[in-house]
């Protein structure tokens, strides 16, 4: 695959096991990122940390995220200028990006992720090679356009020392060190800097692969990469794809490669990233979709959602019973701003894991922690309605009104679901008093006077019109069997949300408020929607869309160009891609 596209559209992802990172096109590293037990995660990287006090500005978080995919890295180095780049995967999880530079030298690079680190692996060239670029070890920033509450950014204090062909930089801040491998030994470096390090270094001669390794104690990281010096032939000597056989199409692909690179281990369970380069955080409606493509497209997709079922049962803090909106990987709330659909989500993954693998040994075993999920909804219950408040949308945007459509669908079909596996009588006398309420006070008529559900409703008479790529939920009503395809209510809601009428509609295509654009999840809600109405002009219609604002990797944004499927918000985001995955894989029918 030629790459010339490859440096305007995105770097490329590897990682498994906690390990993440992204590559430019030069096959230097922008971003590696490691789990930490008290920070999240913390990366090693070349972007400057961000300012606390712009957490606010959206426009400043915006243009810093934009600027993640456009950094120069750092590592390997060639000092004649390159001619050409091809990008190819060595496994599924790994990439390797070939460079011809003007002098000849063809130098292909592949970078994989190790125990705690990365290597990077590389030929050797009659041309002279260095180690260069711009690093700083930090926690990761997590910039979020709704904010939910600051986690002060420890401070940037880096001794970076080298020594004995050994590169370490510790971050006093952090406590934490990362290590290089690979450096000749002739350098000699010992300096504390509170900034980002511009650094241009020999590389060790006949070495043919740089080491990287996180660690807490700079004299422990030392000895932890020097002792993997012997093992540099096994490592070369990459293993088989851990993913099984994967769709041709490269954004389902994608969903389920990416969706296993984002399964960070934590103890006994599993934490899924949304991203690993913007929000290393995690929403447990993303996992959920994450979780379900790689429960159907993985081979080893249960043992994965059976350890993130722990992961959110017994290891995510809950505030009061209730999950909070986002977490660190680390199991701490984030954000604790309450969402309706946050808590539905795990329970629903427990139902459709249980169904699919007949493993009643966890739903047994977390049955009481199901039953706190419930004790939790009644507090959130209209005391006159079988209504569920929720102080945000699954958007992360406060609501004016406070019950809401899409996570009043999925409690209902959640709900059924528990009973049907469980046999619990409760909750299926919950669904059926929830779904004729949501037929009395969601309903509402456009300007046409056509009857159709409201976004949301104050259950006194007060509707809002809208509907927003965020709300799978009401395009799955017919394949969860909340309503049928020529249900009339659903019907003018799903046309409402694709019309000029709906402010998160922009030229026929579904975006939302939060970036005003077309969105991917607006466009698969387009695929779902076309799939319950067995219109498959309208669904090519739709993949083609969705293909065109792919990256080279399969990747989709958030947002793109309705025009040239340029990312206009989010370059990496787990939970389209699965979400494609689920519709390829035929999750849901």
């Amino acid at each position: 695959m030629n790459a010339g596209e490859f440096s305007h559209q995105k770097p490329l992802d590897f990682g498994a096991g906690g390990i993440t990172g992204s590559v430019d096109a030069d096959g230097r590293i922008i971003a590696l990122n490691c789990y930490d037990p008290v920070h999240g995660y913390i990366t090693l990287t070349s972007a400057d940390p961000f300012p606390d006090a712009d957490r606010y500005d959206v426009q400043k978080v915006r243009a810093y995220r934009a600027a993640l995919p456009k950094l120069a890295g750092f590592g390997l180095t060639g000092t004649d200028p390159i001619t050409d780049r091809m990008v190819k995967w060595v496994v599924d999880t790994e990439p390797r990006v070939t460079l011809v530079y003007a002098s000849g030298d063809v130098v292909p690079i592949a970078t994989a992720p190790i125990e705690h680190g990365a290597a990077q692996f590389f030929l050797p060239t009659a041309g002279p090679m260095r180690f260069q670029g711009r690093l700083s070890l930090q926690r990761c920033a997590y910039t979020q356009l709704t904010e939910g509450g600051i986690l002060p950014m420890p401070p940037l204090e880096m001794h970076v020392v080298a020594r004995d062909g050994i590169l370490t930089i510790h971050n006093r801040g952090l406590n934490r060190t990362a290590a290089i491998l690979g450096i000749s030994p002739d350098e000699s470096l010992d300096v504390v800097v509170g900034q980002p390090i511009e650094l241009d270094l020999a590389l060790q001669k006949f070495m043919a692969v740089i080491l990287y390794r996180f660690g807490d104690r700079p004299e422990d990281v030392r000895a932890d990469i020097e002792a993997l010096r012997p093992l540099i032939g096994q490592m070369m000597l990459r293993p088989p794809s851990p993913l099984g056989s994967l769709p041709a199409d490269r954004v389902c692909r994608r969903g389920l490669i990416y969706g296993y690179q984002m399964c960070v281990p934590v103890g006994a369970g599993i934490c899924i990233l949304t991203d690993h380069m913007l929000l290393p955080l995690s929403w447990n409606r993303d996992a959920y979709f994450v979780a379900m493509a790689l429960l159907h497209g993985h081979k080893g997709g249960a043992e994965l959602v059976r350890r993130h079922l722990i992961w959110m049962f017994e290891i995510a803090e809950r505030i009061a019973g209730d999950w909070g909106r986002c977490y660190l990987a680390n199991g701490k709330v984030k954000d604790r701003a309450y969402q309706l659909d946050q808590q539905l989500y795990p329970v629903l993954e427990l139902c459709d894991y249980t169904s699919r693998t007949g493993d009643r040994a966890l739903i047994d075993h977390l049955r009481l922690h199901v039953k706190a999920v419930f004790e939790g909804l009644k507090r959130h219950k209209s005391p006159d309605h079988w209504l569920f408040a929720t102080d945000e949308t699954p958007g992360d945007d406060p609501v004016a009104q406070p019950y809401h459509l899409s996570s009043h669908i999925l409690l209902w079909h959640t709900l059924s679901e528990w009973a049907s596996i469980t046999g619990d009588q409760t909750a299926a006398e919950w669904a059926r008093h929830i779904r004729p309420d949501i037929d009395t006070y969601f309903m509402a008529n456009d300007a046409d006077g056509k009857p159709m559900y409201a976004y949301t409703c104050d259950a006194r008479g007060g509707t809002h019109l809208y509907h927003d790529a965020n709300d799978l939920p009401t395009a799955l009503g017919p394949a969860w069997g909340f309503c049928s395809a020529d249900t009339l209510e659903w019907r003018n809601t799903v046309d409402f949300a694709f019309s000029a009428a709906n402010e998160a509609c922009f030229n026929g295509r579904l975006g939302s408020v939060h970036t005003r654009a077309p969105w991917a999840l607006g466009d698969l809600q387009d695929v779902v929607i076309a799939r319950a109405l067995h219109d498959s002009e309208r669904e090519s219609s739709a993949w083609e869309r969705l293909r065109q604002g792919a990256a080279i990797d399969g990747a989709l944004p958030e947002a793109y160009d309705g025009e040239t499927g340029a990312v206009i918000s989010r370059t990496w985001f787990a939970w389209p891609n699965a979400t494609a995955a689920c519709i390829q894989l035929g999750v849901w029918g």
